[in-house]
């Protein structure tokens, strides 16, 4: 159990292990060393262990997942019970990977406030080819419920807080956010050929870069550059050559600083525009120059020319590319200037400060709630008697 040097604790309920999921690494997982020396302790209470998580994704094994799910469930309603204990409680995304609120409501009855922080659009229905016909198992209504359950709802952009306060009046938006310590700019090799056009991200939103296949087929035809995969599925692109690098943290930064250019094609659909642009976040803090789908939180990160391009159609797609790919100064420009952003409006820092307020905030809330009604609770005896 980590607890901070003094002042307040909290228990994160997170859907999965540590360091597996971009969501919780760029959010909770990155603001807690910060959260610590700002004397506010976080322990991490994860749903699916690693056995589950490798299952997760693979095709079939229903009757295997299952049971797993049900002792992971059994387990998880045992550490529940101990969280009474703390100042507060996070929940990130939802306390449960599949079913209603259940857990939600059960931690509501130990009377410690709720923060409940997202950075997708979970209310809308999304899921993997490895379990697309046991999506409807995800409940995406219950976003809605445990946003009412929660004393204050943290999101990462503001598509997702219109949401939010549908069903709750206290709504904070906060990026995710980067390290700018340890995602920096890196010196390339001058041995280096090619211009080489990357993208990074998980199994779940790689979908987008293969259906962006036959446009990247068309760049390879037009001009020699080579492109660069980082994720933990090879992707399925037939007819375009690609090198693929196995996500890894021991290897991530290696992988980003090849890049020349970074992508982040998107479709304008409602799960889309619930994202908090990540990958841009990622290259543009790399010192890499972006271009990015005109669509959702991409066209508040980016201002188009300044600090990176974006693109709506194939059209505008291939000229943004190709004018990138042919311009090295404008490539340096473009790294400056998107890095400057991260600095200013995205770092790891400037984000956890402002998560840690609301931890503060709701904390001295739900105190001054207890006092006042312990205070009239004792007025209301003296009177009775």
């Amino acid at each position: 159990m980590i607890r901070a040097k003094s002042g307040l604790s909290i228990c994160a309920l997170v859907p999965y292990p540590p360091n597996t999921t971009p969501s919780q690494r760029f959010r909770i997982e990155q603001w807690m060393p910060y959260l610590r020396e700002a004397g506010i302790g976080v322990d991490l209470l994860p749903f699916v262990n690693e056995e589950l998580m490798r299952m997760l994704h693979q095709p079939g094994l229903p009757i295997t997942k299952a049971a797993h799910f049900a002792m992971a469930f059994a387990r998880h309603c045992s550490e529940i019970t101990r969280t009474y204990r703390y100042d507060a409680l996070l929940i990130h995304r939802t306390a449960c990977v599949a079913g209603p609120a259940l857990l939600e409501r059960l931690v509501k009855l130990f009377n410690c406030p709720i923060i409940y922080d997202f950075d997708d659009a979970i209310f809308h229905l999304h899921t993997t080819t490895a379990n697309r016909y046991f999506g409807w198992l995800k409940f995406p209504g219950k976003t809605a419920s445990i946003c009412r359950l929660s004393s204050h709802v943290v999101v990462g952009n503001q598509y997702l807080a219109d949401y939010a306060r549908q069903h709750n009046a206290q709504v904070t938006v906060i990026p995710s956010s980067v390290d700018t310590n340890f995602y920096n700019p890196r010196q390339k090799k001058e041995s280096q050929e090619r211009v080489i056009v990357g993208w990074t991200g998980s199994s779940t939103s790689q979908t987008y870069l293969e259906s962006f296949a036959p446009l990247l087929r068309e760049l390879l035809r037009q001009r020699e550059v080579e492109l660069h995969v980082i994720s933990d599925r090879r992707p399925e692109m037939p007819g375009v050559p690609l090198h693929w690098h196995r996500w890894s943290p021991e290897t991530e930064i290696t992988d980003l600083a090849r890049f020349d250019i970074g992508i982040m094609p998107m479709p304008d659909d409602l799960w889309a525009r619930g994202k908090c642009s990540m990958k841009a976040l990622l290259y543009m803090a790399m010192g890499i120059p972006t271009i990015c789908s005109a669509v959702g939180m991409n066209r508040e990160v980016i201002q188009h020319g300044q600090n990176g391009l974006l693109a709506n159609t194939d059209e505008e797609w291939l000229h943004c590319l190709k004018t990138l790919i042919d311009d090295v100064a404008l490539r340096k420009r473009l790294g400056d200037a998107g890095r400057k952003t991260i600095e200013e409006r995205y770092s790891m820092q400037r984000c956890a400060a402002l998560f840690a307020n609301v931890i503060r905030d709701v904390v001295t809330k739900h105190n001054t709630q207890v006092v006042n009604k312990k205070w009239f609770l004792l007025k209301s005896k003296n009177n009775a008697q």
